[in-house]
Parts: structure tokens; C-alpha cells; sequence
């Protein structure tokens, strides 16, 4: 048996209607050691992996204005906690400015 699982321990998502009425899911998945991102939409046709991020627990909001859907995930591993930002037009996550390193 391994010392480093891969079945998921904990979730949590998020989702939202895009401006074309399609569903749009975020499910955030650890196994103790890493959180993993999986999404889809409804007109996607199936689940896609996307970002892997070290840590042992996540928490995640999102939220809507002018400029479009923002999503925040707040990772908790290594004795912090640290931010990470989805915003609109970004192609890919950055750190936010919330740590409790």
C-alpha cells in the first residue's frame, strides 16, 4: 500500500450560468497531499482536468460583476493557508494577496 493516496479525501466546488446559460462546475479534490481541479460545462460534453495545487485542504468562492466570474481558492497546506485568483481574461491561476504564512 502506498503512503501517498489518490482517492479524494475532501472536495469542494463551485459553479455558475455563463452569459450563454451553459453550467459551468469546479470541483476541487484532495487526497491529503495535492488539491486537483476538475471542471465541465454543460455543453462540454465531459469533465477536464485543470490545475494541481500542493495542499491538504481547499476552500473556494466565486462571485460575478461587470468584468465576469471570479474564483478564489483558499489552499491550506505546510502550516498556511494561501490565495489563489481566477479572474476574467486570465489564462491561467495566480497567488492572491490573502496568506496566513
Amino acid at each position: 500500500m502506498s503512503d501517498m493516496p489518490s482517492d479524494p479525501i475532501s472536495t469542494c466546488v463551485c459553479n455558475w450560468f455563463d452569459a450563454n446559460g451553459s453550467l459551468e462546475i469546479h470541483v476541487f479534490s484532495s487526497d491529503n497531499y495535492k488539491i486537483t481541479e476538475r471542471y465541465t460545462t454543460s455543453t462540454s460534453g465531459g469533465w477536464v482536468t485543470g490545475s494541481i495545487f500542493d495542499g491538504q485542504q481547499a476552500s473556494v468562492t466565486t462571485w460575478k460583476d461587470s468584468a465576469g466570474q471570479h474564483m478564489r481558492l483558499y489552499v491550506t497546506g505546510g502550516g498556511k493557508t494561501t490565495e489563489w485568483c481566477f479572474d476574467p481574461g486570465s489564462t491561467a491561476w495566480s497567488v492572491g494577496q490573502y496568506s496566513t504564512s
